[in-house]
């Protein structure tokens, strides 16, 4: 091993400066060959005295051994950090990637210039010829102290400058090409270019030119090693990332884009001489047929893709981006190269997040919409990622029908029924960031839909130019749920047995005390489908009492009925919920919920916020309809289901009964069943023998109403005929006296012998006894009871002051 020793001059590197070129001014500077400086220096060795794995580079300045940095600072009296730094490990990791084994630049990664090298004619005219470093990058192409593009060549022979070591044998020229050229016959030919390249000609630029503020960015990111312009601000990420990704684009701006597509990018001059420069007279490369694969030959062409890329890397939104790298994905797609969300992977390795979210955003529009709601290419696009067990948890949470309140949102004006919308709209929730198929996200929610409905109708709402706020509002809330507990098990509810759910005599009973007609059967199966709706979630036509004849008749009364219930009725059912629900062992569940509203706010959505209907208004224009929400939709300027969804969760208020209206209802019966319990028509009927028209009399109704609480509490009343009246013969000096000197009334009087009135008042007149005027204080009596009767009933107080008759149907006499 050769024994080192100081040496006796002694020049310290520039800031930045290269260490071959340091190596040629210390030879110059002593005068002696670069062979016996680097023999000097250690650098020459024998094959067996290097270490192992190690053979000896063509060039030193691409990474050192710790032993030979160790003997160049010994010589020089150097540090050996200062000394590494003038290598390109100096940004190995950063800018390139160095194969330590073999001292090797990966020139299929980052861009690595595997050897040669650009230059500033005019930094090195000031330096006296030294060279830096940074212009061996193949992201250097401009210099940002002089504003002009490098030269990639020497102009005297037109080859790649330090393309290969400086000759061992010579004395160096600092600022001198000295490549060596081919081998030729002529014996007086140079053996080396003696070109001075502080003379070459460059391309100048003005200041603040897009190639020099650009040029200015990279190097700064390189030497921070950290990325933070443009997309990068909110997503910072290490300078190996970023220029991956920049390469990326770069690469695929130069081979899908034509001239005319660049101009559009990149600075007329840039352009120019990208166009006209052409590459030294190298042997053929790859790059020739993919523009950008490796480091682009010239300095030109290198701004030009790296100016056209950071129009998408380097703009701050991600829709400009998106739309700068679209036109690119739409000439890849119709070339040999088919652009697709499991293609993009392939755009270059090392690449990140940031370039990710670029090319699912910029592919948004030419994916299909399951697949744009998959990888979130509205929002924050990113690979679906969502697990078995997260999909799950969100199925939970989802009704097979999107609620209400969010459905009439997101509800165009045209296009398909809220029926079959709502249940592809929580599908939709369902594939947010999920690798579900169609059919699977629908068969998770019950089955309310299929994998073609899903399908179609996405396809609609994106065709209606709404659905990029629809979904939009589909992934936010698909984070809302991922993130949030809500308090129904939607799942649990599913399969709930809705088979007792508002049983029909529960439903008369209702229809009575809220003044409803509870109707025939039909009317029932109505409102427990309705209930059904609200409880599980599920589309009305999933009901168990649910027709299989008359689909479409039923399923618009199912829709109509929340129009017109009263807020009564809209009380006592939703009592009935909230018994079913407490009854099936989710007491701490509410019967309904809904997410908030708030995660819509900024969206321009295509259905009517139900939030800006005047409900006094609403109710003026409803109020006696037989049909009130398509006309005030119409009126409003507002969706029919808007409507519907304000009406029921603000019945319209009902209008006081009149006695036919009270009557038909069976509100008259039930009031008489609260006053006339079986026990006391038991009493009165069977214990005192008081007939039915007594009974009717005394509480005010009809004989009828008597007659039919008879049937109702299974008493079975006496046959009046002859024998009747034979039985109760009245004495005609008893009823003169009762009558005449004791003043009592004919119906007292009716009322102890258990007949009728009609009866008495026929017996005196046969009698001849003389009857008085109708009045008295018996009709005082009785018409006082009748109004405290009527009263009862909720009937106007003109109704309560006219005989009960009327209501009862009897004559009142």
């Amino acid at each position: 091993m050769t024994t080192l020793r100081t040496l006796p001059i002694r020049m310290a590197p520039l800031p930045g400066e290269s260490l071959d070129s340091w190596l040629e001014a210390l030879a110059h500077r002593t005068q002696t060959s670069y062979g016996d400086v680097l023999s000097s220096l250690g650098l020459l060795t024998r094959a067996g005295d290097e270490a192992p794995g190690w053979t000896r580079p063509r060039d030193w300045t691409i990474a050192l051994s710790e032993r030979e940095a160790a003997g160049i600072a010994f010589a020089t009296g150097l540090d050996d950090q200062r000394v590494h730094a003038m290598t390109l490990a100096h940004f190995d990791g950063r800018a390139l990637l160095i194969d330590r084994a073999k001292r090797q630049v990966n020139r299929h990664r980052l861009w690595g210039r595997g050897t040669g090298s650009r230059y500033c004619p005019d930094c090195l005219a000031e330096s006296a010829g030294r060279w830096k470093l940074e212009w061996r990058l193949g992201w250097s192409f401009a210099c940002t102290h002089h504003s002009l593009l490098l030269v990639d060549t020497c102009q005297g022979c037109g080859r790649l400058t330090r393309r290969r070591p400086f000759s061992r044998r010579s004395l160096p020229i600092p600022g001198h090409c000295r490549t060596r050229p081919p081998r030729t016959a002529d014996p007086d030919a140079p053996r080396e270019c003696d070109q001075d390249l502080t003379q070459a000609e460059a391309l100048r630029l003005p200041t603040g030119h897009p190639a020099i503020e650009t040029q200015r960015l990279i190097t700064n990111m390189i030497e921070t090693d950290r990325a933070e312009f443009g997309q990068y601000y909110r997503h910072p990420q290490p300078s190996a990332v970023a220029l991956s990704e920049l390469r990326a684009v770069a690469s695929r701006m130069l081979t899908h884009l034509g001239a005319d597509d660049l101009a559009a990018r990149v600075p007329a001059d840039i352009l120019n001489a990208h166009i006209t420069s052409q590459p030294s007279n190298e042997p053929e490369r790859r790059e020739a047929s993919r523009p950008g694969f490796m480091a682009p030959p010239t300095s030109a062409m290198t701004a030009a893709a790296v100016i056209a890329a950071m129009q998408v890397l380097g703009v701050a939104q991600l829709s400009s981006a998106a739309h700068a790298l679209r036109t690119v994905i739409g000439k890849s797609r119709n070339g040999s190269e088919k652009t697709t969300t499991t293609t993009i992977r392939g755009w270059g390795r090392g690449t990140g997040t940031v370039l990710r979210t670029i090319q699912l955003a910029a592919l948004g529009p030419l994916l299909r919409p399951s697949d744009q709601l998959r990888y979130q290419t509205v929002a924050l696009p990113s690979p679906p990622s969502a697990t078995a067990r997260q999909v799950s948890r969100r199925s939970n949470k989802l009704p097979a029908a999107l609620w209400p309140s969010w459905a009439v949102r997101l509800s165009p004006s045209s296009g398909a029924y809220q029926r079959i919308l709502a249940p592809v709209l929580a599908a939709g929730v369902l594939l947010v960031g999920t690798k579900l198929e169609l059919d699977a996200a629908a068969s998770m929610l019950g089955s309310a839909s299929d994998g073609k409905s899903l399908s179609r109708v996405l396809q609609m709402l994106h065709d209606r130019q709404c659905w990029e706020p629809v979904a939009t509002a589909l992934i936010r809330l698909a984070h809302y749920l991922d993130e949030n507990d809500i308090p129904i098990d939607y799942q649990r509810r599913r399969t709930l047995d809705y088979s007792n759910l508002l049983p029909a005599k529960q439903w008369v009973e209702i229809c009575r005390q809220t003044g409803h007609s509870p109707g025939g059967g039909r009317r029932a199966r109505i409102a427990r489908c309705v209930l059904f709706n609200q409880i599980s979630g599920m589309p009305v036509g999933h009901a168990p009492d649910f027709p299989t004849a008359d689909v479409y008749s039923f399923r618009s009364e199912a829709e109509r009925f929340t129009e017109v219930w009263s807020p009564q009725l809209a009380g006592a059912l939703k009592e009935v919920a909230r018994d079913f629900v407490s009854g099936c062992g989710l007491r701490s569940e509410p019967v309904v919920w809904c997410p908030p509203l708030g995660l819509l706010d900024g969206l321009d959505l295509p259905g009517t916020d139900p939030s800006t209907i005047d409900i006094d208004r609403l109710h003026e224009l409803t109020r006696g309809r037989r049909y009130p929400a398509g006309s005030a939709a119409q009126t409003l300027g507002a969706s029919i289901e808007a409507v519907r969804l304000v009406l029921e969760e603000h019945p319209i208020p009902a209008a006081p009964l009149t006695a036919a209206q009270a009557r038909a209802l069976g509100q008259v019966s039930h009031a008489a069943r609260q006053v006339l319990t079986g026990k006391e028509f038991r009493r009165r009927y069977l214990d005192e023998h008081q007939s039915a028209r007594t009974i009717a009399l005394d509480i005010g109704v009809s004989k009828t109403t008597v007659t039919r609480l008879a049937a109702e509490y299974g008493i079975e009343l006496r046959k009046v005929g002859r024998y009747f009246k034979h039985r109760n013969a009245i004495d005609p000096d008893w009823l003169y006296e009762q009558y005449v000197t004791r003043r009592r009334t004919l119906a007292d009087i009716a009322r102890e012998k258990g007949t009728s009135t009609n009866y008495i008042t026929r017996r005196a007149h046969d009698l001849g006894i003389p009857l008085r005027p109708s009045g008295g204080a018996s009709t005082r009596k009785a018409m006082d009871s009748k109004a405290d009767f009527a009263g009862y009933l909720g009937l106007s107080s003109e109704l309560a002051g006219q005989p009960l008759g009327g209501l009862s149907g009897t004559s009142g006499k």
